[in-house]
């Protein structure tokens, strides 16, 4: 597996779980409708995915387009792989608010499905880069949980200003 996909690949998914997880705790705790967390996850999601996709794009035909020799990357491949996984791995946190009318029980979900996703997502890097997969998947988990909390806390504290 080239550097840019995996590279790509883990930073879409952690971002969209965390991210999500973030505006739909924000969303929830401030008291809109299910209907209208799932709105905002759903343009959340669509949103990211092609500005993430549309950053990497730029930012690789930027590094290929300096003057040194060496590895290009393929601005297109890499740009639809952050889109891909941005898109598909958001909905995970999503999904509990689609599944269940109270919002309240739906975070509970949401943040864990997001934590256990960043569990998986570590134990795929460990696999892929030839690392022990439990010393990635806690790595993941800590990095992520971390800002999956702070993400929560920041849409609580919103909610009570």
């Amino acid at each position: 597996m080239r550097r840019g996909y995996l590279r790509n690949f883990i930073f879409g998914a952690e971002d969209s779980l965390v991210s999500t997880v973030g505006l739909l705790s924000g969303v929830s705790f401030a008291g809109f409708s299910s209907h209208e967390v799932i709105l905002s996850g759903i343009i959340l999601i669509l949103v990211e995915s092609i500005s993430m996709g549309a950053g990497v794009y730029l930012s690789e035909d930027s590094a290929n387009e300096l003057p040194q020799a060496g590895e290009h990357d393929n601005t297109v491949a890499d740009a639809g792989i952050m889109f891909i996984s941005y898109l598909i791995i958001g909905l995970i946190p999503l999904l509990p608010y689609i599944f269940s009318a109270d919002t309240r029980l739906a975070f509970y979900y949401s943040v864990g499905f997001s934590l256990i996703s960043l569990f998986c997502l570590g134990l795929f890097k460990g696999q892929v880069v030839g690392k022990h997969p439990i010393y990635s998947a806690i790595k993941v988990f800590l990095v992520g949980g971390v800002v999956t909390a702070i993400a929560v806390a920041v849409g609580f504290f919103i909610k009570t200003a």
